[in-house]
Parts: C-alpha cells; sequence; structure tokens
C-alpha cells in the first residue's frame, strides 16, 4: 500500500504594504477592469501571464494576446472594425501606460484581481516613478476572476458584453449589443456589487490637522447609517487624498461604486446612492461580520507546525544571528568570500550585481553617520489647497540602512537576512551604531540579549506605535570588512571589537584561483622578465615582512588588481595590458604605502635608490627601465629560476 498523500501545509506570507500615504492616481478604472478581466478571459483563463514587451521607452501588449481579445470580443464589435486601430486604442489604456505602484494599488488593494509586478525582479516598486520610461510587467490573477465567472454562469456573453461596453467607454468604436436595456442594467449593477464586496477589506486613510483616520468602506456606511440617509461624508480630509483612496475616489466618479456618489457641493463627500438605509444597514453588518470571521488567529497553531522546520532551516548554518567581520589585506577577495558565505546560508543564487531582497550591502566612508545608518526625521512638503502658498511642511521619519534591513528581518522570520557592511575601518563605527551598540550581544539561538528602547525605529519596524523596544532576531546576520591597511584611519576599540567574529582571510590564493596572468619587471640588466602574477605578489608579500619589516596589513591579496581575459587578444597585446594594471593600480600604492613607511623600519629598498619621486618611478616604468631595488631584483630572479628548474623536471 502507497504512502498516505496529505495537504499541503499553509504558507506564511509576507505582509502588502497598504501604501496609504502613495501619492499614485489610476483614472478610468471601469474600462482598465474590463480590459484586465477580459484579457484574462480570452487567453485561456490561465493563473500567471507576461502581457507586455518593450517599445522603445514605452510597453504594449503582445501581438498573441491582444489578437485572442480581439477575437474573443468580435461579435460585439462592428465587422468592419480594423484590428490596427483597436490595437491602438487599448494601448492607450492606464493598465498599459500607468507606473506600476498605481496599477498596483488599483488591482492589488482596492479590487484584489491580481498580483503586478516587473518581469525584471531586481527592479523595486518604485522603479517607474520618475520619468516616463515603462517596463514589461508580470499579472498573476487571484481567484477573485473565478468568482466573477462563476456569478455568471449561463450569462457567459452578458458578462462579455457588459466588460467590452466598459472596455470602449469614451471611444469611437462601434459597440453591438445584443441584449436590452433591463438585461445591460441588470448585468452591470451584479458587477459592481461583486467589485465592491471584493473592495470590503480594503484600508482607506483620511488625513486630518487633527489626526488621521483609517476605515474600510463599510465605515462610510456606518456613518450613514448613524447619521441618516441624506448624510454627506467627507472622505477628502484636510490634506491631499492619498494610496487607495484616491484610486477609490476616482472609481466613484467613474461610477464603479454602487451604494455611493459623489457631491458636488461640497466637494469630496459622498452620499448614499440607489439604496435604502435599511438595506445598507443590513449590508453593513454583513460586511462587518465577514471581515471579523476573517481574522482568523492561526500563530499558535503555525508556531507549533513550523517551528521546527525553522528552526532546522536557520541552524543548519552556524553563521546565522551571528555578527563577523572579514579581516584581511586589500585585494585577498574579502567580498567574495561574503558572497560565498550568503549562498552557502540561505541564499543560494545570490548575485551581488543584481542584489536581493534579504541583503542589504552597505559602504561606509567618512562621511557615513548614525541617521544615515537608522533614519532620521526630514521635512516633506505637501500640497494643502487650505495654506496661503498651498503647502504645508509636515515631518516624517526616513528609514536608514540597518531599520530597513532590520524590518524585513522581522517580516521575514522564517528566512535568513544579511546586513552586510564593507570597508567598516572607513568610518567611525561607534558612532554609526550608538544605541544599537548594545544589540550586538547575542545569546546562544542568535537574538540580543538586551533590546534597546527606541520607539522611531520600533513604530517603522513593528508598524505598531505601542511597541519601542527593538532587538535583533536570529535570522538577522551582520557581516563586516575590514582591510589591514585602514585599520588606522577610524580604530575599532575592544568593546566594539569582541561583539563580532574576526576571520582573517590570508594573501594565499585559493585553489580555485584563476587571476593570474603573466606580467613583466625589468631586471638588472635592462632586460624585460616575464613571470606569473602568483609569483610576483608572493614574492612582494615575503619581501614586505622579512626585508622592509613591515607588517602584514602592507601585503597586497591575489584580488589586489583583478586582471580581464580577453581572448581576442594575442600575448603580447594580454601582456601589454597587464601590465598598464600594474603601473595603474599598484605603483602607487606600493610608493605611498610601502616604500614611504619602509625607510623608517629598514634599510632595504623595495624601489631602485636612483628614484626619488613618484613621476620619476612612473616614467620609469613606461620606458621599460628599471625600478625595483637589487635585493627585491635577486628574489624575483631566484623565482624564475626555481620555476625554470621546476619545468625542465617536469
Amino acid at each position: 500500500m502507497s504512502a498516505d498523500i496529505y495537504p499541503k501545509e499553509i504558507s506564511i506570507f509576507n505582509s502588502i504594504n497598504a501604501r496609504l500615504g502613495i501619492k499614485s492616481s489610476f483614472k478610468n478604472a471601469k474600462r482598465n477592469i474590463g480590459l484586465l478581466v477580459l484579457l484574462w478571459l480570452a487567453n485561456d483563463e490561465l493563473s500567471r501571464y507576461s502581457f507586455f514587451r518593450s517599445q522603445n521607452d514605452k510597453i504594449v501588449l503582445k501581438e498573441d494576446y491582444l489578437k485572442n481579445l480581439f477575437n474573443y470580443i468580435a461579435t460585439n464589435l462592428n465587422s468592419t472594425q480594423s484590428y490596427d486601430d483597436f490595437s491602438a486604442y487599448i494601448n492607450k489604456f492606464e493598465l498599459v501606460t500607468n507606473q506600476l505602484e498605481a496599477i498596483q494599488v488599483a488591482f492589488q488593494l482596492v479590487w484584489r484581481l491580481a498580483a503586478i509586478s516587473f518581469e525584471d525582479r531586481t527592479f523595486p516598486d518604485g522603479k517607474e516613478r520618475t520619468g516616463s520610461k515603462r517596463y514589461p510587467k508580470i499579472v498573476t490573477y487571484t481567484s477573485n476572476l473565478d468568482l466573477i465567472k462563476d456569478s455568471f454562469i449561463g450569462q457567459e456573453n452578458l458578462l462579455r458584453t457588459i466588460l467590452v461596453k466598459w472596455v470602449l467607454l469614451k471611444s469611437n468604436i462601434p459597440f453591438t449589443n445584443k441584449f436590452n436595456d433591463t438585461q445591460t442594467k441588470e448585468g452591470e449593477e451584479k458587477l459592481l456589487k461583486i467589485l465592491s464586496l471584493l473592495s470590503d477589506q480594503t484600508a482607506f486613510k483620511i488625513v486630518k490637522n487633527d489626526g488621521n483616520i483609517v476605515f474600510h468602506k463599510s465605515g462610510i456606511y456606518q456613518a450613514i447609517v448613524e447619521n441618516g440617509e441624506d448624510s454627506l461624508i467627507n472622505i477628502s480630509g484636510d490634506k491631499e487624498v492619498k494610496g487607495p483612496l484616491r484610486i477609490m475616489t476616482a472609481a466613484i466618479k467613474n461610477d464603479v461604486e454602487p451604494f455611493l456618489e459623489e457631491t458636488s457641493n461640497p466637494k469630496g463627500h459622498v452620499k448614499l446612492k440607489n439604496s435604502s438605509l435599511n438595506n445598507i444597514k443590513n449590508y453593513t453588518t454583513r460586511v462587518e461580520t465577514n471581515l471579523r470571521l476573517q481574522n482568523v488567529d492561526l500563530n499558535i497553531e503555525l508556531e507549533g507546525q513550523n517551528l521546527t522546520k525553522i528552526k532546522e532551516h536557520l541552524s543548519s548554518s552556524n553563521n546565522i544571528g551571528k555578527n563577523i567581520i572579514y579581516y584581511g589585506a586589500p585585494g585577498t577577495g574579502k567580498s567574495y568570500g561574503l558572497t560565498k558565505l550568503i549562498r552557502r546560508n540561505g541564499i543560494d543564487n545570490y548575485d551581488p550585481k543584481s542584489g536581493n531582497e534579504f541583503v542589504e550591502r552597505i559602504t561606509l566612508h567618512p562621511e557615513y553617520t548614525y541617521s544615515d545608518f537608522v533614519g532620521q526625521i526630514m521635512p516633506v512638503v505637501e500640497p494643502n489647497r487650505n495654506t496661503i502658498d498651498g503647502q504645508t511642511i509636515t515631518y516624517d521619519f526616513q528609514p536608514g540602512d540597518f531599520t530597513r534591513i532590520l524590518r524585513k528581518a522581522f517580516q521575514n522570520k522564517d528566512h535568513p537576512v544579511f546586513l552586510i557592511m564593507e570597508e567598516m575601518s572607513r568610518a567611525n563605527v561607534a558612532a554609526v551604531f550608538g544605541d544599537l551598540f548594545q544589540l550586538l550581544d547575542r545569546n546562544k539561538e542568535g537574538y540580543s540579549e538586551y533590546a534597546i528602547d527606541n520607539p522611531l525605529i520600533a513604530k517603522y519596524v513593528f508598524d505598531d506605535g505601542n511597541k519601542t523596544n527593538i532587538y535583533l532576531p536570529s535570522n538577522l546576520m551582520i557581516i563586516g570588512t575590514v582591510n589591514t591597511s585602514d585599520q588606522n584611519v577610524y580604530a575599532m576599540d575592544t568593546a566594539f571589537k569582541r561583539r563580532f567574529e574576526w576571520r582573517y582571510v590570508s594573501t594565499i590564493p585559493q585553489s580555485d584561483f584563476t587571476n593570474n596572468p603573466e606580467i613583466s619587471f625589468i631586471d638588472k640588466d635592462g632586460n624585460e622578465q616575464q613571470i606569473l602574477w602568483v609569483d610576483f605578489f608572493e614574492t612582494l608579500n615575503d619581501y614586505i615582512v622579512n626585508a622592509l619589516k613591515l607588517s602584514e596589513d602592507k601585503q597586497i591579496g591575489p584580488y589586489f588588481v583583478k586582471f580581464a581575459t580577453d581572448n581576442t587578444l594575442d600575448s603580447e597585446d594580454l601582456l601589454k595590458n597587464n601590465n598598464v594594471l600594474i603601473k595603474n593600480k599598484l605603483l602607487q600604492y606600493l610608493w605611498e604605502d610601502v616604500a614611504t613607511v619602509s625607510n623608517m623600519t629598514s634599510e632595504q629598498n623595495l624601489f631602485s635608490e636612483k628614484i626619488r619621486s613618484f613621476s620619476s618611478l612612473y616614467s620609469r616604468y613606461e620606458n621599460k627601465e628599471t625600478i625595483f631595488s637589487d635585493s627585491f631584483l635577486n628574489l624575483l630572479q631566484h623565482k624564475l629560476r626555481n620555476v625554470d628548474d621546476s619545468n625542465e623536471e617536469s
């Protein structure tokens, strides 16, 4: 007997940002709803589509999907209607031309018909916020499409007719309707009520001078019930309407709402439309009951079900819940090591070029401050028709790098999250961390041993004004890099250092090291000699420590110079390119950080005694003259002889 097959467990989905403060607008709701639903009906009713393709800086619907739509609604079009004119008309719809965030607010938050994202998942949602360039998007439909379709079982042609009517609003395209006015009106009312039901869970916000109001649509109905059938309800507040409320007010103007209509005097108000007070009262009760019954707390059950799996996932790595610093000479591959660490610890496809939503990678510098790291309160100028200059200045907390990734970690406790801090010694890290320093002490489970009180961070991280304490969760890993040659820029105190694991990255190349072309140097007799990069920098590192009596932090790593591979060049041109990199990337470091300092530590020299200035060093190298001291050249020659002897033996 085969093993039993059980249901798949509940997935824990990330919360969706309600976007109550976003300024995106979305006009002509009816025709865009019609287009979105018709595209699904006309194209096999799948769950996920890549409807769009790029056309210069714009996007348009792909030909196959548009032709299927044209053929699907042909019975409602004039037989003389050209496909080209229809295509040009459809590609001007807001679903095609608007920025992503406006479309998301309309169809994800208000009517919940589809999730919409960029095809390129590395793009942030705000990619189209400035400029007119548009990018292809993915549309993933919800089961609410099935609800609409199944509500018209036996009336499929009526549903199609209504949707086509909406799509052709304000167009010159002739519309053919095989249903009488009563049938069409009743069908539209049914569809509008379904859409209204779908938006009942949407949160809206009114901004007032004395405090904000966050409400569901049923809050409007309740106000009408309490204040009488002829009540006018203010849904504009004292400041600019934003977020889903902006979409909804446009929809009310567009006659999408079956129970509400706008008033012309005063503006920004709505009243009850085509319904009795008793009907709206009973409907409101049903909506509120539905909202209450949907608020089922599964946290206890899910914790019992998934806690072991989450712990196994996070504890599969010995690194999660730790603070680690990779340190070593410049060019040892510390940053590359971080990438491998992230891949080994839960994000196996991580690519530092494209980034990842669970990795915040920052580079510190002398001007980097606590405000950059944590965030700060900044003035925000907003339109206000009630002021003399038409503007109001408010102050909002703008989160910094640490605060953003901390929120990500708390929102995704079953997923490893990384804060990467490159070049930590280039900034005053004690000042950058400030009061967060206390969080760095972690217990054996990876959580902060001590929480700190920081209301600004807590409000942003938890979306809750009642919580003020913050701490590091066990799924957040903080990884830093330090160039040992830079430690004297901003020295880290012992108290800070001991809260990190320090992992040394050696100058010895790993077994998979491939950054190893031939370079050349001029020997004591003025002859050009070729040597592998690995033989050169290993000899140089030995000389820096043993002959020049300098510390290891003056050595260089195997990736100090990253050589390009160009298969189109012959060996002579490739060697020339490699030598140019040596001249432009290595010489200045050796002159400033090695040779100058070694004058105080050793009687030996790295460069020829004839060279007294960097300009002389630079020009001699360009002219293929000897630049290194005899003692260093002797070591290079010895390395060449050893290599030659080894080759002869083999």
